[in-house]
């Protein structure tokens, strides 16, 4: 088993939360105050350029072929990459690719995504 951290359309109530069906929720759960979230418009994105924040999300343990269908789904735009949490469990999270310009995007500082 393999430990997601979703904090954007994955999160529960949300548009892709579906791609996490059979998937356990584990947890409310947050970053170290290493990233920055910004707003994409229809979704969130995180970045680790400009540290502003901790990302709050949910912690989801998911099988290894959810995980592959997932990399699939966020394709180009995104990067799977080993996180440490604030309760230090390192977990998969998905960060903006670097070749996806974020240039005009603005930053969600609380690092909570509550759109949908």
């Amino acid at each position: 088993m393999n430990f997601l951290f979703a904090y954007g359309t994955l999160k529960k109530g949300h548009m892709n939360h579906h791609l996490l069906a059979g998937s356990s929720f584990v947890s409310e759960n947050c970053t170290e105050d290493k990233f920055q979230m910004l707003d994409m418009g229809d979704f969130p994105a995180v970045v680790k350029d400009d540290p502003v924040s901790s990302i709050v999300g949910e912690l989801f343990s998911v099988d290894d072929s959810t995980l592959s269908a997932i990399d699939g789904f966020e394709g180009k735009w995104f990067c799977r990459e080993e996180v440490l949490l604030q309760d230090s469990c390192v977990v998969w999270m998905y960060f903006l690719s670097n070749n996806v310009s974020y240039e005009g995007c603005s930053s969600i500082v609380p690092g909570i995504w509550l759109k949908d």
